[in-house]
């Protein structure tokens, strides 16, 4: 089967892409676009499945399946142009995308939010450690009027702490019971995460104790409907163990 050159398909050096599946300034007729799609959903596929190995997870985070069936999210690919003879190749990824959460401080209240969130990242295990997921990185938190501070990591690595202390001054990540983790800032900005999401809603009422709290329904996260942003004292009973992040 005729396949799609990566340069071809991604104009620049890092796309982004949402559920359409159309990388930004690519041009065809139906047959090219519907080859383009096999294409780079492929290689999506495989750079999903390589990430979840990394990370020692039994299931596949990233398919081009689920980035068409989730319209709030958004992929960034990273290539290098000059690979395989001059044809390009995608050599990294980072997948975000807002999710409504309960979350403690360090004082033990409970806020609800809609922050952006790292939900998958992965460089090619022979580019890392030549600071592509930095570039990758900055990439989204420029294109997303973000900074570190104001994201929800999903399940990050010990790697993905590092990452954040060495390059956003992030020393430590406070845990969560739904496998998140956000910086001890980050509740210092809540109300402007929430206004960034464009979200509106009415308050809630207080829970009982904290895990009256609604829980995720899977570890990529939780997803609850309605609701507003609020504060109460709880009590903090203890963590879950998240899942591994790989972080270059």
């Amino acid at each position: 089967m005729e396949w799609v050159a990566v340069n071809d398909m991604l104009a620049e050096n890092i796309t982004k892409l949402n559920y359409t599946f159309i990388p930004p300034g690519f041009r065809g007729d139906v047959r090219s676009v519907r080859l383009m799609q096999i294409t780079l959903g492929q290689l999506v596929d495989a750079l999903g499945e390589q990430s979840a190995t990394a990370q020692g997870l039994n299931k596949v985070i990233t398919t081009a399946e689920k980035l068409r069936n989730s319209p709030t999210h958004i992929l960034y690919l990273l290539k290098d142009a000059k690979a395989k003879g001059g044809k390009g190749d995608v050599i990294g990824m980072l997948k975000v995308g807002r999710k409504h959460l309960f979350l403690f401080d360090e004082h033990d209240k409970v806020c609800e939010v809609e922050p952006l969130c790292v939900l998958d990242f992965f460089v090619l295990r022979d580019r890392q450690r030549h600071g592509y997921g930095k570039v990758l990185f900055d990439h989204m938190l420029q294109d997303m009027e973000t900074s570190a501070h104001e994201l929800a990591i999903d399940g990050p690595s010990p790697k993905m702490e590092q990452f954040l202390n060495k390059n956003y001054g992030i020393e430590r990540l406070l845990r969560q019971n739904n496998n998140f983790a956000v910086a001890p800032q980050f509740f210092a900005g809540a109300s402007e995460i929430n206004a960034k999401s464009g979200r509106s809603t009415p308050v809630v009422a207080p829970a009982l104790g904290r895990f009256a709290a609604p829980k995720p329904p899977s570890a990529i996260g939780m997803v609850i409907h309605g609701g507003g942003s609020y504060c109460e004292q709880e009590s903090r009973n203890g963590y879950k163990s998240c899942r591994a992040m790989n972080l270059y």
